[in-house]
């Protein structure tokens, strides 16, 4: 049995998709109960998932039966499960569930879910005797390094915002697990289905930029004075540098095979090209119906819009400045031909990906701050 937190967030959901078409054992799912009790949620959580990737409803009967959703939250101990009552033959645990929040004023929380829950799904995992543990973190811990990314552990942080803090030192609590085999899972800026194009549980990474950008150009259209909504936004940043994305699917494809080969240790989920981040950021406000951006390295001249701008997409600095690639040598020992090298990415795909996401913004709900 495969045990899965975040089950209903972006990464989860697919992952557990993923489980159940390419395994046999069954999935227990930890989920937080929100408005409905967590079956409930969870079930119509995989079903909007398959539906949207387009699986229609061959998914369904395994959802069903092979599916079980325990009340849970990893803010507890033994993220509030009692092992006693746990389905039995638990071996493989997935821990997804994250906050993805980044502010100063947040770190309470994120140190409580990021790194005090990741320690609580560690407890679990070892109490219930799985056998291995596998932790979805971020390409980005590293931060504030430019250059070559090594697959290794952090040691000498270089973060750029609380949340990458908090996810650097969840790597920390992994890899000092005992009696584990532990793979840290770094994707980079995960997008939607890689075929359908459409994105469940959470809009974060380059959709939370986009959904600034559609919000802008509402505020723009209301104001109704031409030169404002064509006066180009100054935006800060480096339009040479390359940004990572890799579509859900693959990232979840990708990780299975890890975990099927048997092979323990850190690994980028990474694309082996990646796009430069100017030519995704113009494409992105055409698609939004904006002049495209002037870039620059300072906020000097900036007018109210710019400066608003600039304060909303805050989060994001990191991935707008300095050349990372990140090297992928472990992964393609463990995986010799992943699901995510097979993608080709362009700025015709690319802007599928964004028409996607302009065509169903007023439909997807507010960016989460947590994926349990």
């Amino acid at each position: 049995m495969h045990v899965v937190t975040g089950a209903t967030g972006l990464v989860g959901s697919a992952l557990v998709l993923e489980l159940l078409r390419r395994t046999d054992a069954d999935v227990a799912c930890l989920v937080r109960p929100g408005r409905s009790d967590a079956s409930t949620r969870l079930t119509a959580a995989l079903g909007a998932a398959a539906r949207a990737f387009g699986h229609g409803e061959a998914f369904d009967a395994d959802i069903r039966h092979r599916c079980v959703a325990v009340a849970a939250d990893v803010d507890l101990p033994l993220c509030g499960v009692d092992p006693a009552r746990f389905p039995a033959g638990a071996t493989e645990f997935w821990h997804c569930a994250a906050d993805q929040r980044y502010e100063e004023r947040h770190w309470e929380g994120l140190q409580r879910t990021n790194v005090l829950g990741t320690r609580h799904a560690v407890d679990l995992a070892t109490t219930l005797g799985c056998l291995s543990f596998n932790h979805f973190s971020t390409a980005y811990v590293a931060g504030r390094r430019y250059g070559t990314v090594r697959e290794r552990a952090v040691t000498d942080p270089l973060h750029n915002n609380r949340y990458e803090e908090s996810k650097i030192a969840a790597e920390w609590v992994v890899l000092a697990a005992d009696g584990l085999v532990k793979r840290i899972l770094r994707p980079g800026i995960v997008i939607g289905h890689s075929v359908t194009h459409a994105l469940v549980g959470g809009h974060s990474g380059m959709y939370g930029i986009h959904r600034q950008l559609v919000q802008v150009e509402r505020m723009l259209s209301m104001l109704g004075d031409p030169a404002v909504r064509t006066r180009p936004l100054r935006l800060r940043a480096d339009r040479a540098t390359p940004v990572d994305l890799a579509p859900v699917d693959l990232v979840a494809a990708d990780a299975v095979s890890l975990s099927r080969s048997g092979h323990a240790g850190v690994f980028h989920l990474t694309h082996p090209t990646g796009i430069r981040l100017g030519d995704g950021l113009d494409l992105m406000f055409d698609v939004a119906g904006l002049p495209r951006p002037h870039y620059t390295y300072s906020d000097a001249g900036f007018a109210p819009a710019d400066r608003e701008f600039d304060r909303k997409i805050d989060f994001f600095r990191s991935y707008l400045t300095g050349a990372k690639t990140f090297d992928r040598t472990r992964l393609l020992a463990a995986v010799p031909a992943p699901a995510v090298s097979s993608w080709h990415l362009d700025l015709a795909v690319l802007r599928e990906f964004q028409v996607w996401y302009q065509t169903h913004a007023t439909s997807l709900r507010t960016v989460p701050s947590l994926s349990r």
